[in-house]
C-alpha cells in the first residue's frame, strides 16, 4: 500500500525530547481538543505507559516549535504536569505543515462535520499555494470555486481520510453555512446532506431559516432543503415562502409525535381531539363501548 507523505515522514525520522513550554499550537487548528472521556483515557494511558507515539513539530521563530500532529497528547501531558514530550522535528513549509496537520488528524472517527469541512478547506488552500493547481485563480471567498474543481483535485484533498472526491466537495460546502445551521449539523439535529443543500442559500435566507428554527424547532429533510435551494436560485424565495414551507414541515413533525394524530383529520384542533376523547372515555366507563 502506498504511504502518504505524512506516513513516509514518520518512517524516516528520529525522535527527541522537547520541552512542552516551547511548543505552540498550530494556528487556526480545525480540530477541537475536548476534555471528555476519551481524553481521560489518554491521560491515564500516558500516566501508566508514557507517550508511545511521538508528536510532530516544526521549528518556528524565537527557538520555539509548532505542533503539526499531537495536540491531544500535548494537552494530556500538560494535564499531568510533564515537562518534556517525545517528538519528531521537521523543517517544512507553511503549506506542507497544513497538509501534514490535516492528514494526521482527519482519520479520527469522532470528528465533527464542521471540523472536517474546515480541515479540507485548509488543505485545499495549501495545495493551491504549492502550485498543484495553477488554473485556480479565483479567491477562496468565491462561492462558486468548489463547483469548478476537477474530480482529481478533490480526491487529493481526501487522501488519507477515506473520503471520495465527491464527499470532500460536500464537506467543503458546509463552510458556507451560517454558524447556527452548521451547529445543527454538528449536533445531528439536521441531516448532513440537508446542510450541504442549504449552504447554497443566500446569507440572508440562511439567517431567516436559523431564526425560524429557534422559534419552531423542526427537521429539514433533504428534499425540502433542495426545494429551498431551487427557490433561492430563482430568486423567488421570500420570507413568506420560507415560513410556509417550514410550517408544513413542523406540522408533519408534530403529527408524528402525536400518538392520536392518525385517528383525526389534520384540521382538528387539540381541543377538538380532547372533546372527542373525553366523550368516548365516558361511554367506555358506562359500558356503552366495549374494547
Amino acid at each position: 500500500m502506498k504511504l502518504t507523505p505524512f506516513a513516509q515522514m514518520l518512517e524516516q525520522s528520529k525522535q527527541v525530547e522537547v520541552e512542552l513550554s516551547l511548543i505552540d499550537d498550530f494556528p487556526n487548528h480545525p480540530f477541537h481538543v475536548q476534555a471528555d472521556e476519551d481524553m481521560e483515557r489518554l491521560i491515564s494511558s500516558i500516566k501508566e505507559s508514557g507517550v508511545m507515539v511521538p508528536i510532530i513539530l516544526r521549528r518556528i521563530k524565537d527557538n520555539r516549535y509548532q505542533t503539526i500532529a499531537g495536540h491531544r497528547r500535548c494537552y494530556a501531558c500538560r494535564q499531568l504536569q510533564m515537562e518534556q514530550i517525545p517528538a519528531i522535528i521537521k523543517e517544512i513549509s507553511d503549506e506542507e505543515a497544513v497538509i501534514w496537520m490535516v492528514e494526521s488528524n482527519v482519520q479520527r472517527t469522532n470528528l465533527l462535520p464542521s471540523e472536517k469541512a474546515k480541515a479540507y478547506q485548509m488543505k485545499m488552500e495549501a495545495l493551491i499555494k504549492q502550485g498543484k493547481r495553477t488554473d485556480l485563480t479565483e479567491p477562496m471567498t468565491s462561492r462558486h470555486i468548489v463547483g469548478k474543481w476537477q474530480k482529481e483535485t478533490a480526491e487529493k484533498v481526501g487522501i488519507g481520510s477515506g473520503d471520495s472526491g465527491r464527499k470532500v466537495q460536500r464537506y467543503l460546502r458546509l463552510n458556507y453555512l451560517c454558524p447556527e445551521l452548521l451547529e445543527k449539523v454538528d449536533e445531528k439535529k439536521m441531516p448532513f446532506l440537508s446542510g450541504v443543500e442549504l449552504s447554497y442559500l443566500s446569507e440572508k435566507n440562511q439567517k431567516e431559516l436559523s431564526q425560524y428554527l429557534k422559534k419552531h424547532p423542526c427537521s429539514i429533510t433533504v428534499k425540502q432543503a433542495k426545494h429551498l435551494r431551487e427557490l433561492d436560485a430563482r430568486t423567488h424565495l421570500t420570507e413568506t415562502t420560507l415560513m410556509q414551507l417550514l410550517e408544513q414541515t413542523r406540522k408533519k413533525e408534530d403529527r408524528k409525535k402525536d400518538p392520536f394524530a392518525e385517528y383525526f383529520p389534520e384540521e382538528y384542533s387539540e381541543e377538538d381531539k380532547r372533546t372527542i376523547l373525553i366523550a368516548l372515555l365516558k361511554k367506555w366507563k358506562k359500558g356503552e363501548i366495549l374494547l
